[in-house]
């Protein structure tokens, strides 16, 4: 199997899970070697000489790179509609809430309409961008806050507080773990336990947006615990042990069903985990 690691960063800055990776593949005798658009063009039709692709894509200018390998029949992971999707923040904040999670109060549209109807319950709050991660997030402490933000549209999602940490599920291929990231400590992090509705929710999310190697945030308020982001191909995934050697695995059977996928629960106690399948 001959298997391309793509980045939308330079080489000299490709981040360690792809060359941790991709020197894994070749310590195992398969054929992988990173690469970065700026490496392929204007021949990106060399693409295709690939039997898998996984992509790490940071910027969206790039997303047509893996909706063309796609079209020309490569498997790539993730998908073109899981990276869409996650990065679309009202179309995934959807889906997470379809899938039975809870998210925080949140609002989207023109300011001035948010304005005419938002109140002081509603801060503070977060001023997300609609497309991104952690990138462009704006603290906002009241509607007077909110007014002088230079932007006209507004996604405003109401600012969860816990200064202890926030939760993240990861997930490879069947293999789906979740851990605690301590922010006061350094941000060291540990594996906990979820409740089973919201490892369901998860994984129907997960599922819903054909995410193969993926993430998930969560944030424990005083009512439960609230979905904040899905990711692709988190640095957290590296926080599961043996990640190399499952994603080796992964690629070798390629046998992520989407839609219905049986998911190995692990006990961090025990040692042991079940198989449940989640439609």
């Amino acid at each position: 199997m001959k298997v391309a690691l793509l980045t939308s960063r330079k080489m000299e800055l490709s981040d360690s899970r792809l060359v941790s990776l991709n020197n894994y593949l070749l310590s195992k005798g398969m054929s992988s070697q990173i690469i970065s658009p700026r490496t392929i063009n204007p021949d990106i039709s060399l693409l295709r000489n690939y039997g898998v692709i996984i992509v790490r894509i940071l910027h969206r200018e790039y997303l047509w790179i893996v909706q063309y390998l796609e079209e020309m029949g490569i498997k790539v992971i993730n998908s073109y509609k899981a990276l869409s999707l996650s990065g679309n923040k009202l179309i995934s904040d959807g889906i997470m809430e379809q899938s039975g999670l809870k998210l925080p109060r949140t609002v989207f549209g023109l300011k001035e309409n948010i304005l005419k109807n938002a109140d002081s319950s509603m801060f503070p709050a977060l001023v997300k961008p609609l497309y991104g991660r952690s990138r462009g997030i704006v603290y906002i402490k009241s509607v007077d806050n909110l007014r002088n933000l230079r932007r006209k549209w507004i996604y405003l999602q109401k600012f969860v507080l816990n200064n202890d940490g926030v939760t993240r599920i990861y997930k490879i291929g069947k293999v789906v773990r979740s851990f605690f990231h301590d922010y006061p400590n350094e941000g060291k992090a540990w594996e906990v336990l979820l409740p089973d509705e919201i490892m369901k929710g998860a994984l129907r999310c997960f599922n819903r947006m054909e995410m193969e190697i993926g993430g998930m945030d969560l944030i424990e308020g005083e009512d439960g615990y609230y979905a904040l982001e899905v990711n692709d191909f988190p640095a957290g995934v590296k926080r599961i042990e043996n990640w190399l050697e499952i994603i080796a695995d992964y690629l070798v059977e390629n046998t992520c069903a989407i839609g219905q996928e049986e998911i190995k629960f692990y006990d961090s106690k025990k040692g042991m985990g079940f198989a449940q399948k989640v439609s």
